[in-house]
């Protein structure tokens, strides 16, 4: 017993940063988890699934400019701060130039949304829902969150983000109590952004050896190309999540956009782990890439979440009557054929995110989620010309996709010489 005493310790000791992440994403992500079971039954039953449905394709339209304004750089920074933690000088440029290009990004996406307002009726009907829900862009520009990952502090992301979320929950409840407050919403949530941007900023610049500088022409071109191919595979990849929300708005109604955005929900709170493992590991990875010990963790988080899908798959009617009411069931099915996209995603992730893009192999990871979103696009027409399209399809045409890039994932991988038994 001693021994095993020993051995546990000294293991913990080992790996006490990752240790210490983990369990602080752990905490936000389960504070994650609640926060919709808390939020979501009240606005489904004030707002009504029709306005509702409005509002999650307001946001699904924004998410394409947020993908324009992170622009990969949630992945490229990352690294850039992981390599050199240690350099104040080359940390201060790093972190400049980010900040710069991502507000450049945000002036460009707004000036894009206006010009959607002056050709798109359906969303000039509704301008000031989209102009407040660009907060989720405004977001991306002021919370740093490449910045923590980097220097592996994830306590930072998770008090900082807890106490945004813990002040629009607050707000959703004070503010929102009938179908006409719809406008609330975003507002609230923007509240929350811009405190936790804030926070955040000032940690950076105001108690650290981080100085903004004004970063010369070359040094922001050098940052943004850095940045191309991983913005190419988050747009790619942002298309075909976006669009399937926008598209079933557009044949099926906004209450099949309800539905499938509850679906998309629960796939999201099962996909807690993936996410926790892509920030925690990443940095490491790029740091020191240790393939035994990536196939060690993947293992594990895909037993895991295997065990969490099986018990969903039995149990999915009873959730979605307790949190969303019988109106919502035919979410059920959406969520249970969405949520078998996660195992290939899990095995993807470990070849795409933790193998190719620790290693710089950026354009080969930025092909594969490229094929994957043609793939998509033709799995749809199909689904269209055959008049076969429903929200149960366009679900399993997810579940399809992750199966198509794993595979090319694996063999590029095998080519590169990247993976061993």
């Amino acid at each position: 017993m001693n021994h095993l005493i020993a051995y546990l310790k000294e293991k913990a000791g080992r790996h006490k940063t990752l240790i210490g992440n983990f369990s602080y994403l752990s905490a936000l992500q389960i504070f994650n988890l609640i926060l919709p079971l808390v939020t979501y039954p009240y606005l489904i039953r004030v707002l009504g699934k029709e306005l509702y449905g409005l509002v999650v394709f307001a946001q699904a339209t924004v998410g394409y400019m947020r993908i324009a304004v992170e622009f990969g750089f949630n992945i490229s920074a990352t690294k850039s701060v992981s390599v050199h933690r240690d350099d104040p000088d080359k940390l201060s440029e790093a972190v400049s130039s980010v900040l710069i290009l991502k507000t450049i990004l945000f002036l460009l996406s707004f000036a894009v949304l206006l010009l959607l307002f002056l050709f798109i009726p359906q969303i000039r009907a509704y301008k000031l829902l989209f102009i407040l829900t660009m907060w989720v862009c405004l977001y991306e520009v002021i919370f740093p969150s490449w910045y923590f990952q980097g220097i592996e502090k994830m306590k930072y992301i998770t008090w900082i983000t807890l106490i945004s979320r813990l002040i629009s929950l607050v707000l959703i409840f004070m503010l929102i109590r009938s179908p006409g407050d719809y406008l609330l919403f975003p507002v609230i949530s923007g509240i929350g952004a811009v405190v936790a941007g804030c926070i955040s900023l000032y940690i950076i610049f105001g108690t650290g050896n981080i100085t903004f500088l004004f970063t010369p022409a070359a040094v922001l071109k050098r940052y943004f190309t850095e940045s191309v191919p991983i913005f190419v595979s988050n747009l790619s990849v942002q298309l075909y999540l976006s669009t399937s929300k926008i598209l079933v708005g557009i044949f099926l109604g906004l209450s099949g956009v309800a539905y499938y955005d509850l679906g998309e929900k629960i796939l999201n709170l099962l996909k807690t782990p993936v996410v926790i493992f892509t920030q925690v590991i990443f940095p490491k990875m790029s740091n020191r890439y240790d393939f035994a010990f990536l196939k060690k963790t993947a293992a594990i988080l895909f037993v895991s979440v295997l065990a969490a899908i099986v018990l969903f798959q039995l149990t999915a009617e009873e959730l979605i009557i307790l949190f969303a009411g019988r109106d919502m069931l035919p979410a059920a099915n959406v969520a249970r054929i969405l949520t078998l996209s996660l195992l290939p995603l899990i095995v993807s992730n470990a070849l795409g995110i933790q193998t190719l893009l620790s290693q710089g192999f950026n354009r080969e990871y930025s092909a594969v989620v490229l094929h994957g979103t043609l793939s998509y696009f033709v799995f749809v027409a199909v689904l269209l010309f055959t008049s076969t399209f429903t929200i149960y399809t366009i679900s399993y045409v997810s579940v399809l996709i992750e199966l198509v890039m794993l595979a090319e994932f694996y063999l590029r991988c095998k080519k590169l010489q990247l993976i061993h038994s």
